[in-house]
């Protein structure tokens, strides 16, 4: 059963407001992505703004544009979904042994956390070749600033199941530990997992 909200928007599901936009998008000829693709080069969109003043103006389906604004109410109000808090490198260790066994090339990842040790987000940074993965600092940390956290975690498997960690292991830990360092977010730890195991880097003290 359908309610009305104070502006006269009608309350569906987030669900229902999705199927709602693709079948009025239908109705104006757009069937498939590269369709909505040449809509939004032909309106000239560069920006949300841009969307923001076409819905708003009087070029766009009135129906189009309440729906895309319902939608813009539902992302405002949106509580991103925050993973339970890991309490010690243990459970980490295990989540990532868990995550990356049976990779067939060297990832490395990043892990995000909130004030609250909750983990905001999770990245692969790089995937590289059996034994190697390119990282650069900025990679991992702009999507630090981009969350607005407040520690990171970093990791990388070994195909060939060897915890040891290599040269380039260490200098990739002391080099994302300055810039945590400078940007004042907190580099908790570096895992290596191979083959059903893991090494914390930090509790063996190696960085």
């Amino acid at each position: 059963m359908k309610k009305e909200k104070a502006n006269h928007y009608m309350l569906d599901t987030d669900r229902e407001l999705f199927i709602d936009l693709l079948e009025k998008l239908q109705e104006e000829g757009i069937e498939n992505l590269t369709d909505l693709a040449n809509k939004i080069k032909e309106l000239r969109l560069y920006s949300f703004t841009d969307l923001c003043n076409y819905i708003s103006g009087p070029n766009c389906n009135n129906s189009i544009a309440q729906t895309i604004e319902e939608l813009i109410d539902r992302l405002r109000l949106t509580e991103p979904k925050r993973d339970p808090i890991f309490t010690s490198s243990h459970e980490v260790g295990n989540y990532l042994v868990n995550k990356l066994t049976g990779r067939k090339q060297e990832e490395f990842w990043a892990f995000y956390i909130d004030n609250s040790n909750h983990i905001v987000a999770e990245k692969k940074i790089s995937q590289g070749t059996l034994d190697r993965a390119i990282v650069h600092p900025r990679d991992v940390f702009r999507w630090a600033c981009i969350f607005n956290c407040a520690s990171i975690i970093i990791a990388h498997n070994h195909p060939s199941g060897k915890l040891l960690p290599s040269q380039n292991d260490f200098k990739v830990t002391k080099d994302l530990a300055k810039v945590a360092n400078l940007m004042k977010i907190n580099l908790l730890d570096h895992f290596i997992l191979g083959k059903g195991h893991y090494l914390s880097m930090k509790e063996n003290e190696l960085f």
